[in-house]
């Protein structure tokens, strides 16, 4: 059985799972953890933010299990829940984490994580492993961020990496199909995929 390298009570690791193709590459998350850490291989000893979330990256060598990775948002912050959600490429080099109560108001992708004026509107991370590690390529935000829509809830990325699409169940525009108009928010909890 595999566990955090700073197990606590209440952090539910294994909260979400992704495995590689082959099996050698795993994603584990825990959504409570709640180190102030930021980044990669932080201090996990810190207990100062609960619900901050962390993702734990674990290599298999033969029949051997260990952790590679310890992994935080870039902008981490109490109950943004960074885990919630969690998907890797079929090669294990690519992770997409989701942070579903994250709070900024920026907009696409690498926009201002500083500032949190739109409440619970969620964030998705996406790393990259090379071989000298893991680090963070992008961080993601919805085309029409708002309060309450709860971006990266759900994501998935394609076999070949090419395609991640996240989930906002909160997401209150009431347009249909493909590429309506995202401004009207009068149908709250209507949800709403994207597709990058």
């Amino acid at each position: 059985a595999l566990k955090a390298s700073n197990t606590d009570a209440g952090d539910q690791f294994g909260t979400s799972l992704s495995l590689s193709s082959n099996g050698d590459t795993l994603a584990v998350s825990a959504q409570y953890e709640a180190s102030n850490a930021v980044g990669i291989d932080g201090d996990e000893a810190d207990n100062s933010t609960p619900g901050a979330g962390a993702v734990y990256v674990f290599g298999r060598s033969a029949s051997t299990w260990s952790q590679d990775a310890y992994l935080k948002a870039a902008n981490t912050e109490g109950e943004d829940f960074f885990g919630i959600s969690t998907s890797l490429t079929a090669d294990g080099n690519h992770l997409a984490v989701g942070a579903y109560h994250e709070s900024s108001d920026a907009t696409g992708a690498n926009g201002d994580l500083s500032s949190n004026l739109a409440s619970d509107a969620g964030a998705v991370y996406v790393f990259t492993r090379a071989t000298n590690g893991w680090s963070q390529k992008t961080y993601l935000k919805a085309s029409n961020t708002g309060s309450n829509d709860a971006f990266g809830q759900a994501v998935s990325f394609s076999a070949d990496g090419g395609t991640l699409a996240v989930g906002a169940p909160g997401e209150s525009s009431n347009a249909t199909g493909i590429q309506g108009d995202q401004t009207n928010d009068s149908t709250p909890g209507a949800g709403a995929v994207y597709l990058y």
